[in-house]
């Protein structure tokens, strides 16, 4: 299967900048060329980076243009941020008058115990994790709540949700997405989840808000890595690396870690790599040689810097509009996943007519875009 996009080689200035929140002290931008400008605040509205870049970085009077650009996608996404936040507590609110067991993962719970001061990490949704057993009586109270499924063409029902690791995703009134999980691994790496039961068994009240419950840090230090690593190939970016080093210096530069629950996720290696990248860039004014070979290894099959426009230059890379991700799965293996996850995705069964409906315009909507990206 042919990947339809352009890989984008960051230069010695752009890593530097793009990873400074890694490093002691700011990072001094030099003078940029319009095009290294350009892709900055690309880059940083599409991965929500705005607050990490302006904490980390030093601009000058020559980078007023740019550093404006990302003064804008910081006030928006912290707008954004404190409505999501809003929901968020009267989800938790709702569900604890219900008596259900939840907790809240990711940027929510960093956030909610204060690991990031404001206006630095900003989520694009909110991720709830529940028993499976509760997930359709959690799924009533958020429709009560005002949440609805992102794609109308979604059925009403919790039904079809073996196959996945979460609901398909929802919203709401104030376009606060929201993915309810059952869940935390895929189902195809784990038959039982080591992440679920053990995050549920062991959740604690986040030092915010009583109402709003956040896993233990050893055990968001594991999601972390896996969901960055195993589950999205490293193809989500660098925040993962921010939020492991906010959690380091959080806590007195220590690692509370649960080595059995990275052993049985398969992630011994990649937490020791990235430990070490974190504190020996934690002590560096910038990205020595090694630090760059080891931030090289982490993201050695990543594809997060792809751009889907077709350019034949780089310099037309910075005025592309939507970061494209591809995985490296075959054409067979993307079509069984696509069979199964149309139940999800739809909510439907295998033998509704729907079903083949939905799949096959998938499947059509897919080749379309084929020929498009070979002919362009």
């Amino acid at each position: 299967m042919p990947n339809f996009a352009k890989k984008i080689e960051l230069d010695d200035i752009l890593e530097e900048l793009f990873f400074s929140f890694l490093l002691n002290g700011k990072y001094q931008v030099p003078p940029l060329s319009q095009e290294q400008a350009k892709l900055i605040s690309h880059i940083s509205e599409q991965f929500l980076i705005s607050g990490f870049i302006l904490k980390s970085c030093g601009f000058n009077s020559s980078h007023k243009s740019l550093v404006e650009q990302i003064k804008r996608q910081r006030k928006l996404q912290l707008m954004k941020q404190m409505k999501t936040m809003k929901d968020l507590q009267q989800i938790a609110r709702s569900l604890n008058d219900k008596g259900i067991e939840h907790v809240f993962l990711k940027g929510a719970a960093l956030n909610s115990d204060v690991i990031y001061p404001s206006g630095i990490r900003f989520s694009r949704d909110i991720d709830l994790l529940v028993r499976s057993e509760l997930l359709d009586e959690t799924y009533n109270v958020l429709k009560e709540l005002g949440f609805r499924y992102l794609n109308p063409k979604t059925q009403d029902s919790t039904k079809y949700h073996h196959f996945d690791h979460h609901l398909p995703e929802m919203i709401n009134e104030t376009n606060t997405k929201l993915e309810l999980h059952w869940r935390v691994t895929s189902s195809n790496a784990f038959k039982d989840c080591p992440l679920a039961e053990k995050t549920l068994d062991n959740r604690r009240p986040s030092k915010t808000n009583p109402n709003i419950f956040c896993p233990k840090i050893e055990i968001t230090i594991a999601h972390l890595i896996y969901h960055s690593i195993e589950q999205h190939r490293m193809n989500l970016g660098p925040i993962f690396l921010f939020d492991l080093a906010a959690i380091f210096i959080f806590l007195g530069n220590k690692w509370p870690v649960d080595y059995d629950l990275l052993k049985k996720l398969g992630i011994e290696k990649n937490f020791k790599l990235c430990k070490k990248f974190i504190e020996r860039a934690s002590n560096e004014s910038s990205l020595s040689s090694e630090s760059k070979l080891m931030l090289n290894k982490i993201f050695k099959n990543s594809q997060w810097l792809r751009v889907s426009d077709g350019s034949k230059t780089p310099s037309k890379f910075a005025k592309t509009t939507h970061i494209e991700i591809f995985d490296n799965r075959n054409v067979l293996s993307r079509l069984v996943f696509k069979f199964r996850s149309t139940r999800v995705m739809y909510q439907v069964s295998y033998y509704s007519p729907k079903f083949w409906l939905f799949f096959v315009s998938d499947i059509l909507m897919f080749f379309k875009k084929v020929i498009r990206a070979y002919f362009n």
